[in-house]
């Protein structure tokens, strides 16, 4: 099993979600998000609590899925964020060890 997360412009949330409707997605958390990304290293230094107010907002995508899936949804976010400017965003992909479903039990790839 593996973990996405993906960091997106807000403006760009609603086409990422539609692009996996059209690939299936197994399950999907979308959060609001603040902060600067690799490119903007020199706005890092010194940086304060009450800086927050003025780092972009983005949206994180999070998503467990099969392994054999990483391809197809990797190939969707970039199909539908991209926008070609810097501040597109950037997306991660884990390994995750064990997920259990509370509901019932199952664990594994068949809790997802």
């Amino acid at each position: 099993m593996k973990l996405i997360k993906a960091f997106v412009r807000t403006r760009k949330i609603d086409e990422v979600l539609c692009g996996f409707r059209e690939v299936g997605v197994p399950g999907i958390t979308v959060s609001s998000v603040r902060g600067v990304g690799y490119g903007y290293k020199q706005h890092l230094s010194g940086l304060a609590p009450c800086d927050l107010s003025t780092m972009e907002e983005a949206r994180k995508v999070e998503i467990v899925c099969r392994a054999e899936q990483i391809d197809e949804l990797l190939q969707a976010i970039a199909a539908s964020a991209r926008t070609g400017y810097e501040g597109d965003g950037i997306v991660f992909v884990t390994s995750v060890d064990q997920a259990m479903k509370i509901r019932t039990g199952e664990v594994g790839p068949e809790a997802l």
